[in-house]
């Protein structure tokens, strides 16, 4: 069961991401709205674009087609700590532990440190998405042609990863032993980057957008797929030779996927959210639309999926906004 801490609304504006700061859920629109609570504010001169949450500082940044990036704490206090006039900024990443950004500006990346200085990277083609390691000394920047990894020390270029199939998310594993790269093909790939050995795992009817490593390393959770993919990162050899968990509470496709010890919150194109046990393989509907047994329509062509789960650091809570602006947040029980 799970106790409704506020019902769903729904803004006129696709959602962008959820987030919290301390017991605050946030909730960031397409349009440039960002609702704290029960403050509205409007940051940008403009939409936003991306956003990600900073829990250490008690704030969020979001990106938005103003050129700025810029930080929002819970009192709806406002930032700006990056400015590219004219430039739409649409994929921002940070590393919690060093404060370090990376955001898309045009065919660069820009590095941002916590003290404000600004390094620009050079990627071979446009960045699509962004993933720092463990220790935030190393950035994979994802692009149509492959990965590039940059050490965010010396601002340099450490070693490119050919790929096809169009990269469009990107995630370390725990310890930095491999790589995963959803791909617009639609596919997973990956790589050991110790040898560089790859490997690649289809079954995708849709773009895996979100990767999620799990804390302890053992899995990592994927969306595109027609049911949860859980995929074993098992020793030296990942999830090569390894067969995913397959999790099907309710027939669509999986958008969004967050987790927490080995529990998985599951965000579906049809508006809604269930909570998986992967131990187990026990479901239980949570909010949205609940489970149906038919396909009602194609749900590659619905335009109201969960685009973002927010886990509140104690793991009891969670916040969720849709494609079509639905939003709320939630009690785990």
């Amino acid at each position: 069961m799970s106790k409704r801490l506020k019902g769903p609304a729904r803004h006129t504006a696709p959602g962008v991401g959820a987030a919290w700061i301390e017991n605050k859920a946030v909730f960031v629109f397409g349009d440039g709205l960002i609702r704290l609570g029960e403050k509205e504010v409007y940051p940008h001169q403009g939409g936003i674009l991306a956003m990600t949450g900073d829990p250490l500082r008690n704030a969020i940044l979001t990106s938005g087609d103003d050129g700025k990036v810029i930080r929002v704490d819970g009192e709806g206090d406002t930032q700006v700590i990056f400015d590219a006039p004219r430039i739409w900024l649409d994929a921002i990443e940070l590393h919690p532990e060093t404060g370090r950004i990376a955001v898309a500006v045009g065919k660069q990346v820009a590095l941002i440190e916590l003290g404000g200085e600004v390094a620009t990277l050079t990627p071979p083609k446009g960045p699509t998405a962004f993933a720092f390691n463990e220790e935030g000394t190393e950035l994979a920047v994802a692009h149509s042609g492959g990965i590039s990894l940059f050490d965010t020390r010396a601002k340099e270029l450490v070693q490119e990863i050919p790929c096809g199939g169009g990269p469009i998310s990107v995630a370390y594993s725990v310890q930095n032993a491999f790589l995963f790269v959803g791909l617009s093909e639609p596919a997973l790939a990956g790589w050991r980057l110790r040898d560089g050995k790859a490997f690649k795992m289809g079954g995708y009817p849709a773009k895996p957008r979100q990767l999620y490593v799990l804390e302890d390393g053992g899995i990592v959770l994927t969306s595109g797929g027609p049911a949860l993919l859980a995929w074993p990162i098992l020793g030296d050899r990942g999830p090569m030779g390894q067969q995913a968990g397959v999790y099907r509470p309710r027939l669509g496709l999986v958008t969004a996927v967050v987790g927490i010890g080995h529990q998985a919150l599951v965000g579906w194109s049809d508006g809604g959210v269930d909570q998986v046990d992967l131990f187990s393989g026990q479901f239980k509907h949570l909010c949205g639309t609940r489970p149906r047994r038919e396909l009602v329509d194609d749900p590659r062509k619905l335009r109201r999926g969960v685009i973002s789960l927010a886990l509140h650091p104690s793991g009891k809570q969670f916040g969720w906004v849709t494609e079509d602006g639905a939003h709320g947040h939630l009690w785990l029980t």
